[in-house]
């Protein structure tokens, strides 16, 4: 190999048009970027630009669309809305919205599983295509769940728990999308503790933290599995407004994520990770005195960084305002999912 053909690749990249070279690197993985900018000066200074994190940012966006279901007056059948500048209603869903219902998104769909109708667990699936907005149901499940644990492995669909069943064979299921087919899952047919993060204790699985007792899993709401910058896991909860989280393996204490104190006006309500990962999305409520009493609901997409054994702190990536309305209700009463979906 000559000295020319050496440096071909470094002369050929320092040529390319600026706007180029950010689209590339923001495409790398983060956790790689750090090696990424021991390449030379040129590569240190890109990768260390806030150029990079916004191209990174729009890029997201790109591939990802948050759907949100916002309950706000007690109206049986919530909404659906993507969330835009403008957030854009989908088809009034045209089934009976269960509660306590398990959320999924597997590629360009979102699926709605089991929980309560009409006071009774329910098997039933329903599946939202996102690229032309139309429900549909999916063949029942086997055993009727409340809050199940739901993960997408290998291309199938694994929910586990949320059952009242004590047999065995009703302690999880698996959907096959190729035989439109659910399955029995029994707990020596797959190891999953290769597939998902176990915290002492807990049971976790699709980001969401759940509490177990013998074969049935009991969702924790709110408490999310997180991993931090350097690979750490965490939990994340929200306790009396405030952002909270632990180290499982270090303490069980609980303590208060930093770096959000001027979100300290609000109350948070719900912390969302879907399909696990660095970051979580939070929702809260804002009071807006005026003429009358209004209320504002917001979200942001927040990453974290672990300083030591007591402080992890907390990076706004994104913040939006996703709905305003009258009259005054509580904290906890309006009744939300949301879910990430990619876009092909």
């Amino acid at each position: 190999m000559t000295k020319s053909t050496i440096c071909t690749p470094q002369t050929s990249f320092s040529s390319l048009p600026n706007d180029v070279v950010p689209n590339i690197l923001a495409r790398i993985s983060r956790t790689h970027r750090p090696t990424l900018s021991l390449v030379s000066t040129l590569f240190r200074s890109l990768i260390l630009s806030l150029e990079l994190d916004d191209t990174s940012s729009r890029i997201e966006k790109a591939k990802n669309r948050l759907y949100v279901c916002v309950n706000i007056n007690h109206n049986p059948n919530p909404r659906w809305f993507i969330l835009s500048p403008i957030p854009k209603p989908i088809p009034t869903f045209p089934f009976e919205h269960p509660k306590c219902a398990t959320i999924l998104s597997f590629g360009s769909e979102i699926y709605v599983i089991g929980g309560f109708l009409k006071g009774n667990r329910s098997r039933q699936v329903l599946v939202l295509d996102c690229q032309n907005h139309q429900w549909r149901r999916l063949q029942e499940m086997r055993v009727p769940r409340v809050n199940p644990a739901a993960d997408v492995i290998d291309g199938k669909i694994y929910v586990i728990g949320g059952s009242t069943s004590i047999k065995s064979e009703d302690w999880g299921e698996v959907y096959d999308p190729k035989t439109q087919t659910w399955e029995t899952l029994l707990s020596t047919t797959l190891d999953l503790t290769i597939q998902k993060s176990l915290v002492p204790g807990s049971f976790v699985m699709g980001g969401k933290v759940y509490a177990m007792d013998h074969l049935n899993l009991y969702y924790q709401k709110s408490i999310c599995l997180v991993e931090t910058e350097d690979k750490e896991l965490c939990q994340t909860c929200v306790f009396e407004g405030d952002l909270m989280w632990r180290d499982m393996k270090e303490s069980l204490e609980w303590k208060k994520v930093k770096g959000l104190e001027f979100l300290n006006n609000h109350d948070f309500t719900f912390v969302e990770n879907s399909g696990g990962g660095r970051r979580v999305t939070v929702w809260w409520k804002s009071v807006v005195f005026g003429h009358k009493c209004n209320k504002e609901i917001w979200c942001a997409g927040v990453s974290f960084e672990r300083r030591n054994l007591y402080e992890l702190w907390g990076f706004v990536k994104w913040r939006k305002k996703v709905f305003s309305f009258d009259g005054w209700e509580s904290r906890y009463d309006f009744f939300l999912h949301s879910a990430f979906v990619t876009q092909h």
